[in-house]
């Protein structure tokens, strides 16, 4: 932290710890922040707290220089990239919540009838109506 305190001694000690908490010591990142005005720098510093768990620190970093560093312009496609990457996560939860029932499916059909069905004796079709009304209870894509 001491290259950050000697490059802008004018900076105020709060906002350059902060910039420092919120790079976890990124130099490259830090100085992107801090080399902007003082209106910039708040909001660039409002912009990474409140996106911080959900986008990369250089994907803000980033929007902002691609919206011409304009706060509200930067909330917005951030925002909009959040939803998109929650959509991409849940649409993956499906699929992977899909692929767990049919193993315990599979696995209940083997323990409750061990003696009358085998691994391999489990019906094709059952199993594919199976799989095709869970990806339609779910919404997922059945050929995935």
């Amino acid at each position: 932290m001491e290259q950050p305190q000697q490059s802008y001694s004018t900076i105020g000690e709060e906002i350059r710890s902060k910039t420092w908490k919120l790079c976890n010591g990124d130099l490259e990142k830090i100085t992107v922040i801090l080399s902007t005005t003082s209106q910039q720098r708040l909001c660039l510093v409002n912009l990474l707290e409140k996106f911080d768990n959900k986008i990369d620190k250089t994907a803000i970093l980033k929007t902002w220089r691609n919206c011409n560093r304009i706060y509200v312009d930067t909330q917005e496609k951030l925002r909009e990239i959040c939803a998109t990457s929650s959509l991409h996560e849940l649409k993956e939860e499906n699929e992977l919540k899909i692929k767990r029932e049919m193993c315990l499916h599979i696995l209940w059909n083997i323990l409750k009838y061990p003696k009358h069905i085998k691994y391999r004796q489990i019906s094709k079709q059952a199993l594919y109506n199976y799989l095709f009304q869970k990806c339609h209870t779910l919404c997922a894509d059945f050929e995935k």
